[in-house]
């Protein structure tokens, strides 16, 4: 194990991977990551920023300034889809996590090195510790997965991969051979091959733990992108691994490769498709039962469906997010945006992803083009433009998985998990005059939707309209303003296509949202070429 050798050089440490993960993601836009000057309503103001209160906890790796912004500041909350719950130990940053087939949830504490346990039917949290861990130290644990007994997982600050038996309670460490640069991401088991992606070393790899005793083998496939890191990938139905490189802010290209080529033992070449440049910062990867391949972009609202059969991308758009995740008391956030993060497929076939600074869970029915959307309950005001609100913020959700009906998340600054209950009724369905139209530059036409109840109370609902190009976009028939849905109600919006509008097929979300969760659904616009 490589020591840190000292708090100091761990806060270093953090501040780098920060700047990694939040800084090129968080800076491009005119949300601020936070204001140290501002403490939440109650809070008491602490004047020395290199002050150390010495808890015996693992709050003692972050001074006392930097506590609640990576520590917490509440209790876990609940609403009707979603409930979180607090983790034992103060300030363990929980990060990747895993539902095993007995229905256990696992997930690994960045600030600790220790793998905790939640039972959902004891509602107990077990935490397990590792002794071989440096206690000074932190890493960004991203990647999590379970076979035969067995959770892999790994550690960027250690260049590692580790395994943990669940039945003996034991750990093991696997040293990669690459270093310097090299930071392992997410992870995935398919059979004796371990899969992850070395983001800084920007290299796909694979690791043979055929002969575990002996050791692990490690094969990697470098990009031939310079300047670019490699991030989420995903497997499809043949086996084939799907992945990003891109540099950031600098485009970047799609890869389809078999891990057999990665081990060197097939002659096949990848293949490479260049990104849209509207997907910057394309982390999160799934792959659907159709074949599409979904790619989150990290820098916007927006996140894309690959159709290998037409070699075409369509680009989709999340709700604009809730003014009291990102706060805006200074009025510098001109253009709020969501950051889808990661992605993953259910059995049923939905599209599941975090939102990172909309502090929500998105699910995408790729079959209705229906997007629900969760709002976590816990707040951290340390991360946006809150001016002391404590009703302002994000969690942090930044990992998350899935099993049957429920999207299970961890809360990386909030020292929660969570859990969205997928099967509970919605309070209203979507139900559009049509999902697809045909405009030619300079025309407008009308869409009218019903939001139509599932519950005899009444309820107060607003509307969504979220457009993904300037040039087309929808114009409500009633200022946007929250209204009493009872039964049934309908909303207007006229489709106008700009005399500039370049042809081809656009995504426009309609719906509503009520309380904490919204309901929307994608119309398709085709623009034809102008006479």
């Amino acid at each position: 194990m490589r020591n840190r050798p000292s708090r100091t050089g761990n806060q270093k440490k953090l501040g780098i991977i920060v700047a990694a993960f939040f800084g090129f993601i968080l800076l491009t836009s005119t949300v601020l990551i936070a204001i140290p000057s501002i403490l939440p309503q109650g809070s008491q103001m602490v004047t020395d920023p290199e002050a150390m209160t010495i808890t015996g906890t693992p709050q003692d790796n972050y001074p006392d300034a930097n506590r609640p912004q990576f520590c917490g500041i509440g209790q876990p909350q609940s609403n009707a889809y979603i409930t979180e719950y607090r983790i034992p130990t103060l300030c363990s940053q929980p990060l990747a996590v895993e539902v095993t087939p007995d229905g256990r949830v696992w997930f690994a504490q960045s600030n600790t090195g220790n793998l905790a346990v939640f039972d959902p039917f004891t509602e107990e949290i077990t935490e397990f510790e590792n002794p071989f861990w440096d206690d000074s130290q932190t890493s960004m644990m991203w990647g999590m997965d379970y076979e035969g007994g067995y959770l892999w997982y790994t550690d960027e600050a250690n260049d590692s991969v580790w395994r943990f038996d669940t039945t003996a309670a034991t750990y093991r460490q696997f040293q990669l051979p690459e270093s310097g640069e090299a930071f392992p991401q997410l992870l995935e088991v398919q059979g004796t091959d371990i899969i992850l992606n070395d983001l800084l070393g920007n290299s796909l790899v694979v690791l043979d733990a055929s002969d575990v005793e002996g050791g692990l083998t490690y094969y990697a496939v470098p990009s031939n992108v310079t300047d670019a890191v490699t991030a989420g990938f995903a497997l499809d139905t043949d086996g084939s691994v799907w992945y990003t490189t891109w540099v950031p802010q600098g485009g970047g290209i799609l890869v389809n490769v078999d891990p057999n080529l990665i081990k060197m033992v097939s002659d096949s070449d990848p293949a490479i498709t260049t990104l849209p440049p509207a997907l910057r910062t394309p982390n999160g990867a799934t792959v659907d039962h159709s074949g599409k391949v979904w790619l989150a972009d990290t820098s916007s609202s927006y996140f894309f469906a690959y159709d290998p059969a037409t070699d075409s991308f369509s680009t989709y758009i999340t709700n604009v997010p809730d003014v009291f995740t990102y706060g805006n008391v200074s009025g510098m956030v001109q253009t709020p945006i969501s950051r889808p993060y990661w992605m993953t497929t259910t059995d049923a076939g939905q599209i599941v992803f975090n939102e990172q600074t909309a502090n929500r869970i998105g699910v995408m029915d790729p079959a209705t083009e229906t997007l629900v959307e969760y709002a976590i309950p816990s707040k951290n005001p340390f991360w946006a433009d809150c001016g002391g609100s404590m009703a302002c913020g994000i969690s942090q959700a930044l990992a998350f998985d899935v099993s049957g009906d429920k999207v299970w998340f961890t809360e990386w600054v909030e020292n929660n998990i969570g859990v969205v209950d997928m099967s509970k009724p919605l309070p209203f369905d979507i139900i559009p005059s049509t999902q697809r139209l045909v405009l030619t530059p300079g025309e407008s036409r009308t869409v009218s939707y019903m939001v139509v109840a599932n519950t005899d109370s009444p309820m107060g609902v607003e509307p969504v309209y979220s457009h993904t190009h300037t040039f087309l976009y929808p114009i409500p028939h009633i200022p946007p303003q929250i209204s009493i849905l009872e039964g049934a109600m309908e909303m207007s919006v006229d489709m106008v296509a700009d005399p500039n509008s370049i042809p081809g097929e656009y995504k426009i979300l309609l719906g509503a949202e009520s309380g904490s969760v919204s309901v929307s659904k994608f119309v398709t616009v085709q623009i034809l070429p102008g006479p």
